[in-house]
């Protein structure tokens, strides 16, 4: 009966203790009138804005020297970057392209990321996101992809770095700022947008299934590909720190890395350990698989 009354498909009581019941269509009228007052106030100050940014649009083609929308812009605004986003997401109509470098990401970027994802997928927009392993760690990573999985996104992780961009209907790029943690680089340049398509076709095509649920020989496998990945920049002389955000993974995890290869390689050293990592590939690379030497005349 609450519930009636809530709708309003029931009225009173009246001085009698009595209930009158309301039509649906009447009751339907009643409830939704003050959200369409809202709406309309909202497209009307849609309205005006776009107006208010039309008048402006003159005025800076005039100083910029340049007409139309720039093929390449550079926003320093945290909050405009993440508005613009969220516009270029309701605008996008076919495929939404996401590579997210770094590991897991904070809880609230995970929440807004999945009221986008969310809005997209009802609108039969695909959707492909790249991580890198070390998300597959991580739970509210664990929890955004089974729920856009579910609902047909496709997502990947590779060991590999790769450049933070999302592109959207392969029209516009949004690119991470050199030098900034607050700005992006806005790309509406086809021929810039094209590269960064390439360079995600490219991480895309080497990276696995992100695994949705527990399993002990996937879990071996990517701690594999991690450590093989911090053993080739070992002996590369990549610093620590320049593998830690190469990976996604936090400065102490990649020295504890570090330190249990040079514990079983027996090393002194950071670069003794990748002489020994060197070393010991390079011995294998000359044993053939029947265990024999490999004659020099065999050698290339």
């Amino acid at each position: 009966m609450r519930a009636l009354i809530g709708w309003g498909l029931l009225q009173g009581p009246s001085e009698e203790g009595h209930f009158h019941a309301v039509s649906p269509e009447t009751a339907r009228r009643v409830a939704l009138s003050p959200l369409y007052q809202e709406v309309q106030g909202l497209q009307h100050a849609i309205a005006e804005t776009s107006a208010a940014f039309d008048m402006l649009t003159p005025v800076y083609e005039t100083h910029a020297g340049a007409r139309g929308v720039p093929d390449l812009e550079e926003i320093h605004s945290l909050p405009a970057v993440r508005n613009l986003i969220t516009g270029l997401a309701v605008d996008a109509q076919e495929e939404v392209l996401t590579s997210q470098p770094g590991g897991p990401r904070p809880e609230e970027l995970i929440r807004e990321s999945l009221t986008k994802a969310e809005s997209l997928l009802q609108r039969n927009v695909r959707m492909r996101t790249l991580y890198q392993h070390s998300a597959q760690f991580d739970q509210g990573t664990i929890g955004y992809v089974e729920h856009v999985a579910r609902r047909g996104a496709a997502v990947r992780t590779t060991a590999a770095g790769f450049p933070r961009v999302l592109i959207f209907d392969r029209r516009v790029a949004v690119l991470s700022l050199r030098g900034s943690k607050e700005g992006a680089l806005i790309a509406r340049s086809p021929s810039v947008v094209d590269m960064a398509v390439q360079a995600f076709e490219h991480a895309w095509a080497v990276a696995t299934d992100f695994p949705v649920s527990y399993d002990r020989e996937v879990t071996q496998s990517t701690s594999n590909a991690i450590r093989s990945s911090i053993e080739q920049q070992l002996v590369d002389g990549i610093s620590d720190k320049r593998i830690s955000e190469g990976l996604g993974l936090s400065l102490r995890a990649v020295q504890r890395h570090i330190a249990e290869i040079m514990r079983e390689l027996g090393a002194r050293n950071r670069l003794h350990a990748g002489y020994l990592l060197c070393e010991k590939r390079l011995h294998k690379g000359s044993t053939p698989a029947d265990g024999s030497p490999e004659t020099p005349a065999a050698q290339p």
